[in-house]
């Protein structure tokens, strides 16, 4: 049984109330039901993404903006009220993000939080962008039309954590993509392996 924690966000304008929800597997970016993972590119440099059609808005960590200097505008001040009480503020949007994913380019606007494990998260305010759409959750597929042609994309399966390499650890230090580290000892203290969220 999958259990989906919501995170909502908040903000008001006037005396209107805008409700926005992140849910808890796109914030720690694992894949569960309503999620789909699959790569892309902004600026040729590969991403993850994941499809969260349980979220409401399109986020992208504030790390990736910064380290391709995006043009970053300041966003209405608003949080993520956080299931556990704490609060997410968003630290900014970028209006225009291209992204290339498996030969077609995604126009998004995109708000910065600092979520883990996937680099930008698509929600339903994209899904809804692009009219009549299927998302096969059992083959990992969102099928669409556009441009005259219908469009797949292919999710990847979940993997199983694999030992990182040093360069992927200097990596990883140097974009501040280092969220948590883990070392895996046998009981005779013999090293056998790194895995990071």
């Amino acid at each position: 049984m999958h259990t989906r924690f919501s995170y909502c966000e908040w903000r008001s304008i006037g005396t209107l109330l805008l409700d926005y929800h992140l849910f808890y597997n796109a914030l720690k970016g694992s894949s569960g039901l309503g999620a789909i993972r699959f790569h892309g590119t902004i600026n040729g440099v590969t991403i993850h993404i994941l499809l969260d059609s349980g979220s409401s808005n399109n986020f992208l960590h504030p790390r990736i903006a910064n380290f391709w200097k995006l043009p970053i505008e300041p966003a209405p001040n608003f949080q993520v009220l956080v299931g556990n009480g704490h609060l997410l503020v968003i630290e900014g949007l970028v209006k225009q993000l291209e992204v290339m994913t498996q030969g077609h380019y995604l126009h998004l606007l995109v708000y910065l939080l600092p979520i883990a494990g996937a680099d930008l998260v698509l929600g339903t305010t994209w899904l809804a962008t692009m009219g009549p759409h299927i998302l096969d959750y059992s083959k990992l597929t969102l099928k669409y039309y556009k441009d005259n042609q219908y469009v797949t994309l292919h999710g990847e399966r979940p993997q199983l954590p694999r030992p990182a390499q040093f360069h992927h650890l200097k990596r990883m230090n140097n974009t501040h993509a280092i969220a948590e580290v883990f070392e895996i000892t046998s009981k005779h203290g013999t090293w056998i392996g790194v895995t990071t969220e």
